[in-house]
């Protein structure tokens, strides 16, 4: 049945993601967590044991484990001095918690543009924006594609910014043989259900600075040196034991879950192939870059199409792809939380006496034109060579029936 009958998609049952099992081993953990009565991290061994694995996979020397990857971009930002009066600087198409997480630090986010092959942020587009009160850059990683990280540690370097890699869509990603995580001053992972590794929530902060990670132990538990001495603010951003079970077998599991992740991927690149340069554009790997492959992000020409993006999601869904949706349909810097800039109240950050200045959120070229266009496949290690062919056909259906 065709997608578009009748002028409106017609909804059929998709195919979804089959949920993870747990295999025997993982559940005998977790049920010895819970007959231990040992359920949280300051006197368990799971969670550390996530951190130290987590630490050796990466390639540094500090790892903390938190309560879920905005969280960890919170400790991140505090950890190496982001506060009041500062700006970080971010992608506008990426999810709000890259650029809430400043705002939650009390400090103003600024957006830079992206680059259209890659849709990470342009590292051109960041220099232009830097300023005497920029802190920090928030560079992510989106769909598991890895950044320029040279050029951001050399703009780093002339400039005197840290720089905060968020990986929560990359945990896996190379660049120029590197870890994504391990090349930044700090970095932040997300283990919500739909990442590379799971424990439902959950999320960790890296780093190669013992400085920066004290600082982050210290905010992850009410900045508490001893019994009831608080050195500094703080937050409860801590990880269960069982959480820590979960993630420590996930990270276990991951290479395996990788290759799965990269035949779904294989096959639907090369079953897509013929709408290639014509009606969908496929940002992929440089040569020295390793994709993780967290979302498959497809562009799809809408100058060529009788219909815009939306109608397209609609009718992959009609036509049985459960893994479709839009990441991300609307720049950050356009929805209500930034151009009301009401933040905590009254207008903080942007009104904040050690500020002073006057933010604009203008729209930027490239990411607008991305948002427009982007059709998002999830990708996850249960999705089958098969489900990439059939997707694929969906795809192929659709753009074909919809073209001018």
């Amino acid at each position: 049945m065709l997608a578009i009958e009748g002028g409106k998609p017609v909804r059929e049952t998709p195919i979804v993601a089959r949920p993870v099992v747990y295999s025997d081993e993982v559940l005998q953990a977790i049920a010895e967590v819970l007959k231990s009565g040992v359920l949280t991290a300051q006197h368990g061994r799971w969670v550390k044991a996530f951190e130290s694995e987590l630490a050796s996979y990466l390639g540094v020397r500090h790892v903390l484990a938190v309560s879920n990857g905005t969280t960890a971009l919170h400790t991140a930002l505090k950890a190496v001095g982001v506060g009041p009066g500062d700006e970080v600087i971010t992608t506008p198409f990426t999810f709000a918690a890259s650029a809430t997480a400043v705002l939650h630090a009390n400090a103003v986010p600024i957006f830079a543009d992206i680059d259209r092959e890659t849709l990470n942020l342009d590292p051109a587009s960041v220099e232009e924006r830097i300023t005497d009160k920029t802190k920090a850059v928030v560079v992510v990683h989106l769909a598991g594609m890895p950044a320029e990280m040279d050029q951001f540690m050399k703009l780093a370097e002339r400039h005197g910014v840290k720089i905060v890699e968020d990986v929560a869509q990359a945990l896996g990603a190379e660049y120029r043989g590197r870890r994504a995580g391990s090349i930044g001053h700090i970095s932040t992972f997300s283990l919500y259900a739909t990442k590379h590794i799971t424990s439902g929530e959950g999320g960790a902060v890296a780093t190669d600075t013992a400085a920066y990670a004290e600082r982050a132990r210290l905010i992850r538990a009410h900045g508490e040196v001893g019994k009831y001495s608080y050195e500094m603010l703080g937050y409860n951003y801590r990880m269960t034991e069982i959480q820590g079970v979960l993630a420590y077998y996930q990270l276990k599991q991951l290479p395996e879950m990788q290759r799965r992740r990269e035949a779904y991927v294989k096959t639907l690149l090369e079953e897509l192939a013929p709408l290639e340069g014509d009606l969908v554009t496929i940002p992929k790997p440089r040569p020295y870059m390793k994709h993780s492959w967290h979302l498959v992000q497809i562009l799809v020409a809408v100058e060529k199409l009788r219909r815009p993006r939306d109608y397209i999601v609609e009718a992959l869904r009609a036509e049985g792809v459960g893994n479709v949706f839009v990441a991300y349909p609307t720049p950050l810097y356009r929805t209500p939380l930034f151009q009301r800039q009401e933040g905590h109240g009254l207008g903080c950050p942007w009104t904040c006496p050690y500020y002073r200045r006057r933010v604009e959120y203008k729209p930027l070229p490239n990411a607008e034109w991305a948002a427009e266009r982007v059709v998002t496949l999830l990708v996850m290690p249960n999705l089958t060579e098969q489900d990439a062919v059939d997707t694929a056909a969906a795809v192929k259906k659709v753009l074909n029936a919809l073209r001018r």
